[in-house]
């Protein structure tokens, strides 16, 4: 069995109650990590999540050969019977304007913002990278064109709820891959394994500049894959649905001060690959909810007043909301950096110290009434 991820690390075990409750919206890395660390200093904690189990992208965009969903849920069920920390699943914390994010077809119900903060001593919004980036190309709309994230959450989440996820049917087809991550490489895997008939990988760079490593791409190849380096996406042919990819090949230019080289396209050199499906592995960013009436971009620029608030007095914001797309250990720290902030807030709230720290008032509890 694999050994269990442990989000509860920051004390020996349950402390006793201390009277203080808090929510916490999103139940990825960073906000099972702010929930382990808070219940371990006996804050009565509530954590939740659009999805039907917690872990975010860990659970639901990480093929399971890479994080095992056990050790994820054996974490949560720690979280539950021991430390008392309670889950809302398939709960959308959201506005009026209501976004149509990947995994919100699993939300069945719908809580405010507002009723949180009301309902709470403070409130730590943690939800994850779920909008996909686009290539802003020709026929990046076609029928056929699928984003990474589009492609590998079906393939996870139909273990939950097969009925209302619909997977994309590869077997058979050409399929090209835009991107050099792990993502890519996961969704070239996936193809692979659902019996395309051929699956490629396009990246612009090398197999030395790829994000995800030469080891990855020569398991890819190992695995039956084709891989394509020093080319990039032109424009996605089709009249209808996609029937091809023109790209054109590149040079690298001489190493930047960091040492990363640029790739140069060569005009005179196209190539058109024949497709049935392509899908743009090129990755996902943080569209947090509220983030107007946040002021997170103040956050992100460190114009705040009190580490990881918000501007909306007694809520704190971590991981990908605050900083954008982040491997799994920097969005735990953010997660705990957020969780031991309003610990220290509410402390010194309670003696009427916290003015101390701040030169202009946020927004008060009173005006949500």
């Amino acid at each position: 069995m694999p050994h269990p991820m442990n989000f509860a690390f920051a004390g020996p075990g349950p402390a006793r109650p201390n009277g203080k409750a808090v929510a916490i919206i999103g139940a990825g890395p960073s906000g099972l990590s702010a929930a382990g660390f808070l219940a371990c200093l006996g804050y009565k904690v509530d954590v939740y999540d659009k999805l039907p189990q917690p872990g975010g992208l860990m659970v639901f965009g990480i093929p399971a050969d890479r994080i095992p969903a056990e050790r994820i849920a054996q974490s949560v069920a720690t979280l539950t019977e021991r430390y008392g920390v309670r889950f809302h699943p398939c709960t959308k914390v959201c506005d009026d304007t209501l976004a149509t994010d990947t995994g919100d077809d699993f939300s069945t119900q719908c809580i405010s913002l507002e009723q949180l903060v009301r309902e709470h001593d403070a409130v730590i919004l943690c939800t994850g990278s779920w909008k996909p980036r686009k290539l802003c190309i020709e026929g990046e709309d076609l029928p056929g064109v699928y984003t990474g994230l589009a492609f590998l959450f079906p393939i996870r989440a139909a273990s939950y709820n097969k009925a209302a996820m619909q997977g994309i049917e590869v077997a058979g087809k050409n399929v090209v891959v835009i991107g050099a991550g792990f993502s890519a490489v996961d969704v070239g895997h996936g193809a692979l394994g659902q019996g395309a008939k051929r699956v490629s990988l396009i990246y612009r760079r090398t197999r030395r500049e790829a994000p995800c490593g030469a080891h990855e791409i020569e398991q890819f190849e190992a695995a039956g894959g084709q891989w394509m380096e020093l080319v990039t996406p032109l424009r996605i042919l089709g009249q209808g649905k996609v029937e091809g990819i023109e790209c054109i090949q590149c040079h690298l230019g001489p190493p930047d001060a960091d040492g990363r080289r640029s790739a140069i396209p060569d005009s005179c050199a196209k190539v058109v690959l024949p497709a049935d499906i392509v899908v743009t592995a090129i990755g996902e960013t943080a569209a947090p909810p509220f983030a107007a009436k946040l002021g997170l971009e103040s956050v992100r620029k460190n114009e705040i007043h009190w580490l990881q608030m918000t501007r909306m007095e007694g809520v704190f914001v971590a991981g990908d909301a605050l900083s954008g797309p982040s491997k799994i250990g920097k969005a735990i720290y953010s997660g705990l950096r957020a969780a031991q902030s309003l610990s220290r807030w509410l402390t010194l709230k309670a003696m009427n110290r916290e003015t101390e720290y701040r030169e202009e008032p946020p927004i008060r509890r009173e005006e949500l009434r």
